[in-house]
């Protein structure tokens, strides 16, 4: 079982995405623990007694772990000699991460972090505040996507966010773009169906339905279809019966989920579900070209074809994770 890990920030950014994992993910954990100032921990406290989707954030010894290469990364941001770098940015924008002023982003003490803090207040990085420190919004980001990249490799993780923005940076984070050679990279689009009233639907509702045993079983089966699916494009053995097992999985776990429309108001049940795009960035070691010709017919015979976006060239420096973005805004208002 794999857990979907959300980042950049310290929680998700609302209930609604809390409703999509309900629906579609077998655990997700966030990489910080909350903040103060935070409306979800009630919510949370609920889905952690009433149904097995949250699992736990890294603990102390897993920041231990990973924050002395983290500073290592901050101290070369900080030499003298430092002009630019591809994530992080340039001279001038760390200057300006430095200034008071612009330390927006609460960021609150949390058990293997405080190296990390430490290193950044007696930095000029972070300015000190009750229960925590404050930062740029960005930095703070971007030492998150940092965090919960290491995480996810050491605990076989899939990373995902609503910022394809984000998502972006952390390939770039992990590769070094060559006009000649490298790895085959590719965004694998699936569309994923979630009823057109989400946002009214009461979580008792959602709950009761991921704890129904057919639900389990639908969404372990997708769970185990989509990571069948995944291996083979990154080994560049996909067989079309490995296309059409995913498709079926994913059918079976939309029929599950049919019933949450039921106490729709009649305007909304008239409607056509909404499809989210689940995207996950796909690395192959082989040519991909070969291996998506194969898929091709299979595909486009599919009721809901998986959208593969243009191929890419890549190296990748270090161990690559597994990450991918999804994008709520177009149902945050439904």
């Amino acid at each position: 079982m794999k857990t979907f890990i959300y980042y950049p920030g310290m929680e998700v950014r609302d209930e609604l995405w809390l409703k999509f994992a309900l629906l579609w993910l077998e655990r997700l954990a966030f990489v910080f623990t909350l903040s103060e100032q935070s409306r979800l921990p009630p919510l949370l406290d609920l889905l952690t007694q009433q149904s097995n989707l949250l699992a736990p954030s890294p603990s102390a010894a897993d920041f231990d772990a990973i924050t002395p290469r983290l500073i290592e990364q901050l101290g070369t941001l900080l030499a003298p000699s430092f002009v630019r770098h591809r994530v992080f940015g340039n001279k001038a924008l760390i200057d300006r991460w430095q200034q008071g002023a612009n330390h927006d982003c609460f960021c609150p003490a949390q058990a293997g972090l405080t190296h990390l803090h430490q290193y950044c207040l007696s930095h000029g990085l972070a300015s000190q505040d009750e229960g925590g420190i404050r930062m740029a919004r960005r930095l703070a980001n971007l030492l998150s996507m940092y965090l919960a990249r290491e995480w996810a490799l050491t605990h076989d993780g899939i990373l995902i966010t609503d910022h394809d923005y984000l998502d972006r940076l952390l390939h770039l984070a992990e590769s070094r773009y060559q006009p000649q050679g490298g790895q085959e990279c590719f965004h694998l689009e699936i569309g994923l169906r979630l009823p057109v009233h989400l946002g009214t639907l009461p979580f008792d509702t959602l709950l009761a339905k991921r704890r129904h045993p057919d639900f389990t079983l639908a969404l372990t089966g997708f769970h185990e279809a989509l990571a069948t699916l995944i291996k083979g494009l990154e080994e560049g053995r996909a067989t079309p019966p490995m296309l059409t097992a995913f498709a079926r999985a994913r059918g079976l776990l939309e029929d599950e989920q049919l019933d949450t429309r039921l106490s729709s108001p009649p305007q909304a049940a008239a409607m056509a579900p909404l499809v989210l795009p689940l995207t996950l960035l796909i690395s192959t070691a082989p040519g991909a070209a070969h291996q998506l010709s194969r898929l091709q017919a299979t595909n486009a015979a599919l009721a809901r074809p998986l959208v593969f976006h243009p191929i890419k060239k890549s190296h990748f420096l270090r161990r690559k994770s597994l990450h991918g973005f999804t994008r709520l805004g177009q149902i945050r208002h439904g």
